[in-house]
């Protein structure tokens, strides 16, 4: 899996990596088409090959699309709006890469697209899919033996200040969050390991188990970056203000950082026990039943244009 360049500074969104759509069933009737449409099969996944996507509705080019370099993984995503790890198919979906050009009747609008791209992906790739509920592997955020360790919060002061976006380091090491921003993370190198120190602010369990889905994510697909399942299970409804550092990096599969070269135990706590020892709270291992997308059959190659 490749692991995007990580920045020693940075704020980090908590918003999911994966597009959400409205998921809609296979079986769905099509009245939503691209106009025309040229599609080409790359190759195999090449790191001199990054994804590229322009157009479409809301951008400058409201009537053309591109996307370019883009795994069958990430189409089928966009087109049923599931989540990577709930997609079930052959191995290849993540490694083959495509190129669609296309060219959109006026007034397309972003609602319409998946139905597009289903109605490509069927003509062109001859896709047949089902969906099937499935035990999926989660991680339930639960209240540890020792308690909560969260402080209510003081609540957010108001709209950012012109000139604050610069994250500056508190005497802890941790950031210090300028007005109007909830969550930031430093990233640091500590005697040779990327350790992730992150301040929170007004935070909702919600919002947390959204933010620990992103070092959790699943490494199943080879080149894709997929955050994991996490479920609210500690039954509070307030907000707080905390801090939490653990070994490895805010990034999909951050959470599992390679061991040492030098042998030794890492200097900071894994986040499974910083979320217990900083927090009184736990991550456990579960499976819950979850909606999942299965390829039926899909080609390799595309239809010629």
């Amino acid at each position: 899996m490749r692991i995007p360049t990580i920045p020693s500074v940075m704020l980090v969104a908590a918003a999911a990596a994966c597009a959400g759509f409205a998921q809609l069933a296979p079986d769905q009737p099509h009245g939503h088409r691209f106009e025309v449409a040229s599609v080409k099969y790359v190759g195999p996944y090449n790191n001199d090959r990054d994804p590229e996507q322009r157009g479409g509705p809301g951008t400058s080019e409201p009537n053309r699309i591109t996307r370019e370099n883009i795994s069958m993984l990430a189409f089928l995503a966009r087109a049923y709006g599931q989540d990577f790890s709930q997609i079930s198919g052959p191995p290849w979906l993540s490694t083959e890469q495509y190129t669609i050009i296309a060219t959109l009747p006026p007034g397309t609008t972003k609602d319409q697209l998946p139905e597009m791209w289903r109605g490509l992906l069927e003509e062109r790739f001859h896709l047949a899919v089902h969906h099937a509920t499935r035990d999926l592997p989660v991680y339930e955020l639960v209240i540890a033996k020792n308690g909560p360790r969260l402080r209510d919060s003081a609540g957010n002061p108001g709209q950012p200040v012109a000139g604050s976006g610069r994250l500056i380091a508190g005497r802890d090491g941790f950031p210090v969050l300028p007005p109007g921003v909830r969550q930031a993370a430093f990233q640091p190198i500590v005697d040779g390991e990327r350790v992730t120190r992150e301040t929170f602010r007004d935070y909702s369990m919600e919002d947390l188990v959204k933010n620990l889905a992103w070092p959790l994510g699943c490494t199943e697909w080879e080149h894709v970056i997929c955050t994991g399942h996490v479920v609210d299970k500690t039954g509070l409804t307030g907000k707080y203000d905390f801090t939490l550092e653990y070994a490895g990096a805010h990034d999909p599969g951050g959470a599992f950082p390679p061991a040492r070269e030098d042998g030794q135990p890492s200097r900071a706590p894994s986040l499974f026990d910083a979320v217990q020892q900083q927090l009184g709270l736990q991550l456990r291992e579960a499976k819950a039943p979850m909606d999942v997308l299965v390829v039926d059959h899909v080609d390799k190659i595309p239809t010629e244009n």
